[in-house]
């Protein structure tokens, strides 16, 4: 089975988990599930927790209280974790 993140990527996506969880105006629920799942990310993501970090990472990013420099990189992330999930069936 092919790998959804390298070890690289995998430390970028905890990386801005992380940041999501220290934006202090964004709503307690986005930054409890954001610090969840940073520390569950690594390189053998499965392809329902990438699905559901992508909701996740779209939820974020449309809230007015994500701090701009991380919006368009949040939305690259959930686009990115969409496409290599979308051909995934749910288990």
């Amino acid at each position: 089975m092919d790998r959804l993140l390298s070890v690289e990527r995998a430390g970028d996506l905890a990386g801005l988990l992380d940041a999501i969880a220290s934006a202090q105006r964004l709503a307690h629920a986005y930054r409890d599930q954001a610090s969840y799942w940073a520390s569950q990310v690594d390189s053998g993501l499965g392809g329902d927790d990438a699905k559901t970090i992508a909701w996740l990472l779209d939820e974020a990013a449309d809230s007015l209280w994500l701090p701009s420099r991380l919006e368009q990189r949040t939305r690259v992330w959930a686009t990115n974790l969409h496409e290599q999930t979308s051909s995934q069936p749910l288990t």
